[in-house]
């Protein structure tokens, strides 16, 4: 688990700082058609490769009849970036569940403080997100919105550019572009302690 990622390297924001407006950061797309997907995203955003792609039939654990992955970055002024992912499931059909379109949408935060006090005002409010996983390069809460939807709150686990790009050009992020689920009030804590964040959980 790269919780030492998040627990020692990101970024510290003052005590006391408003959270500030999320930034949509992300959204992935559900395709039989990858490699068509693929040169046509190429194409549309003028002859750019993906920044991530995964080798085929690795699938995720969480996501297994995801065989092949890629991610488009699209923008990028860090922490925040804009990317375009396409997740090729060959057996969706347009009856089901996984069917060809929208997988989910993420939202950026700024810090992982952020993060943390935007989960903590949510579950004030009775809302906790249904899986929480430490990605390596960042860390993110999925939740559910009324119809559904996943959303994606994340936030870099890095406080540079230059450490963010270098893990995501590492080994140890190649061989699991996925990362680890963890528990969200668990990992919350350890990394608080670690920062020495101020805990403004609500009891």
């Amino acid at each position: 688990m790269h919780t030492q990622t998040a627990s020692t390297q990101a970024p510290r924001p003052a005590s006391g700082r408003a959270m500030g407006p999320l930034q949509i950061s992300e959204i992935i797309l559900h395709t039989r058609h990858f490699d068509i997907m693929q040169g046509w995203y190429s194409r549309l955003f003028d002859g750019l490769k993906p920044a991530v792609e995964s080798e085929p039939q690795r699938g995720l654990k969480s996501a297994p009849e995801v065989t092949r992955l890629c991610f488009f970055r699209i923008h990028f002024q860090y922490p925040f970036t804009q990317v375009l992912g396409l997740f090729e499931v060959p057996e969706i059909t347009s009856g089901n569940p996984r069917a060809p379109g929208l997988n989910h949408m993420q939202f950026r935060e700024a810090s992982l403080e952020n993060l943390f006090q935007r989960y903590d005002m949510l579950k004030a409010q009775g809302v906790l997100p249904f899986k929480t996983y430490n990605h390596g390069p960042g860390s993110s809460f999925y939740y559910r919105d009324p119809d559904g939807n996943e959303v994606e709150l994340s936030a870099t686990n890095f406080s540079s550019q230059e450490d963010y790009l270098a893990f995501m050009r590492s080994e140890a992020f190649r061989s699991n572009v996925e990362g680890h689920a963890v528990d969200a009030q668990s990992y919350i804590a350890e990394v608080r302690a670690a920062l020495g964040m101020s805990d403004n959980s609500p009891e």
